[in-house]
């Protein structure tokens, strides 16, 4: 383990856990197998091993190991095994917490690991070297690279389960939209840009305005496709901002003349 390794670093995290009595093994030793499994998770699909040292992000990453490792560990904590089987640990003075209590602590470790998590993903883009991990990849897949877009389509709880069950729909509406208006070049250097934050004041304007497509259809279940024209008439007028998608085969879908962009048009675009 490279974040959490001793109890000091672990109480950080998780402060509001009781000293061990004497006799009784330390918390950390408790968590330590659960510490492993949640680190090496994180790893996988947030930051690789050479990067946790980065001064930036440890903290953040730190506290989200930690809520998920005490969650993880929740149903063994209060189990012991006996030559009879297991049995709960009770006290004369400690019973173990009802079954809606356990639910409550584990839905609170949730939410605060996933709170860690979305704060992480506004930083990383900015570590060195991290856009171009497998892991900067896999969030680079979509325009939606953090837990913003679950807000945006209405959910608000479990963020990160959540991105995972949007993410292969996000990714499908994308392609949509790229091989019918915006072009896979284009798209494909939009993700880029937008993971790292280097869009120019157009392609934000045309990343924002697709989003929002997206978005409206995960709600309505439909794109529109006057705003795409817009969209697309916007990028017709601006070659040189726009290479990508007016060396692409995907222009050629809209041969016919170009709408002129008049601010006193009914749909003039911005």
């Amino acid at each position: 383990m490279k974040l959490i390794k001793n109890d000091e670093t672990l109480r950080r995290f998780i402060p509001n856990i009781m000293r061990e009595v004497k006799g009784e093994v330390p918390f950390f030793d408790k968590l330590a197998p659960f510490l492993e499994l949640a680190e090496q998770s994180f790893c996988h699909h947030f930051v690789p091993a050479e990067l946790l040292d980065a001064p930036a992000i440890r903290d953040l990453a730190s506290q989200a190991v930690a809520l998920e490792a005490y969650r993880l560990a929740i149903p063994a904590l209060d189990l012991v095994l006996t030559p009879n089987g297991l049995a709960t640990v009770g006290t004369q003075n400690l019973v173990p917490a009802s079954k809606m209590r356990t639910d409550r602590l584990v839905g609170g470790l949730l939410a605060d690991r996933d709170k860690a998590l979305a704060q992480l993903l506004h930083i990383l883009p900015d570590i060195e070297g991290w856009p171009n991990t497998p892991q900067g990849q896999w969030f680079a897949a979509t325009l939606f690279p953090t837990f913003d877009v679950c807000r945006q389509s209405g959910e608000t709880e479990q963020s990160w389960a959540k991105y995972q069950e949007l993410r292969p729909q996000l990714i499908d509406l994308e392609a949509s939209l790229s091989e019918e208006w915006l072009s896979p070049e284009l798209m494909s250097a939009l993700r880029s840009e937008n993971l790292r934050g280097d869009l120019t004041q157009e392609r934000s304007e045309i990343v924002r305005q697709v989003q929002a497509q997206i978005t409206g259809y995960l709600k309505g279940g439909s794109f529109n496709s006057r705003r795409l024209t817009n969209i697309v008439n916007f990028i017709r007028q601006r070659e040189d901002e726009f290479p990508e998608w007016h060396h692409s085969a995907t222009s050629q879908l809209f041969a016919p003349p170009i709408f002129k962009n008049k601010k006193n048009a009914s749909g003039y675009f911005f």
